[in-house]
């Protein structure tokens, strides 16, 4: 990141970023995330050093051939709120936002097979009838309920955690290869920024891999850790891996960043694939469908809950 001069350009940088409108951001020349790097003004040490492995782990894209305005809209959230993860795991969101559902509203474990605006017909539960549909899933299971639908090519990628007797010397902090020398984008110590997933009297690592693995998957993935955390792994076990082909769909320019929600009345569909490719995106794009869902039913947003039982 270069000496302190150069960080201060940084932290100038990420504070104007901050600040910028998102329609400003939108109405900037569109290129790819790689192009548009070199014209931040920042010495090529700090780009290289930690803007371009920064906005690789953001974006999950090793190329950096998304859109500059999606990863500019991308490194401005990081520049104002910095990074987090969900305490107890990813699994937390959607328990706290099903938590707050009347008991039995939500079916788990179901599979559908067909649906429209007027029912879902699913494997465990026949036909379910329904006023409204709206489809929330990836892009690839949303266009085999709704043939037609865009899907995007998709980023892949790995995730592995190691545990360990001790942890590594490096505290909460984001590791992340700036020299590339190695399979692992990004890495962790989880334990240490969220001690409950760990298990009991370990220490629990979480690593990245973008693109496709390498085929001595744990092996090199263990050596490249053992560089980046200047210590050795032969004692680390790898206690789960994961790989998903279609973790994050592609943004390259041109993109469009509000994709429509609304199909049709009664027919809605949201995540990703409809906004921007990250956890952000996947939730704005969620809080449009219900705008659009409220509108068609005649309800204002935050209008009293009685009235959007009767809606129901």
């Amino acid at each position: 990141m270069g000496g302190p001069i150069d960080q201060a350009r940084l932290g100038a940088a990420l504070a104007r970023l901050a600040t910028t409108p998102a329609s400003r951001i939108l109405a900037r020349p569109e290129q790819t995330a790689l192009a548009a790097l070199s014209s931040r003004g920042l010495p090529s040490r700090t780009v290289n050093g930690f803007l371009r492995p920064l906005l690789t782990a953001l974006l999950s894209d090793p190329g950096l051939t998304t859109s500059s305005r999606c990863a500019d809209l991308t490194l401005r959230g990081y520049a104002r709120g910095r990074l987090c993860v969900p305490s107890g795991g990813s699994a937390t969101l959607p328990e706290l936002l099903a938590a707050a559902l009347p008991p039995g509203t939500v079916r788990t474990g179901v599979h559908v097979t067909a649906a429209d605006i007027t029912s879902v017909r699913t494997k465990e539960h026949g036909e379910l009838g329904c006023r409204s549909l709206l489809l929330a899933t990836g892009a690839s299971a949303a266009a085999e309920l709704l043939p037609g639908l865009r899907v995007p090519p998709f980023h892949p990628v790995t995730v592995l955690h190691h545990t360990a007797p001790a942890p590594p010397p490096t505290g909460a902090s984001l590791l992340l290869d700036a020299d590339r020398s190695g399979p692992v984008a990004h890495t962790c110590v989880m334990s240490e920024v969220d001690p409950s997933r760990a298990p009991h009297g370990r220490t629990l690592i979480t690593s990245t891999v973008l693109g496709t693995p390498p085929p001595d998957l744990d092996r090199s993935v263990r050596a490249h850790l053992a560089a980046l955390y200047g210590t050795p792994t032969d004692d680390w076990e790898l206690l789960c891996a994961h790989h998903d082909p279609e973790a994050v769909p592609a943004m390259p320019p041109p993109h469009d960043l509000r994709r429509p929600v609304r199909l049709l009345a009664g027919l809605y569909v949201c995540g990703d694939h409809r906004d921007t490719s990250t956890v952000q995106g996947a939730l704005f794009s969620g809080r449009r469908a219900a705008h659009a869902i409220l509108g068609d039913l005649g309800i204002r947003p935050g209008r009293p809950e009685a009235e959007l039982r009767e809606a129901a």
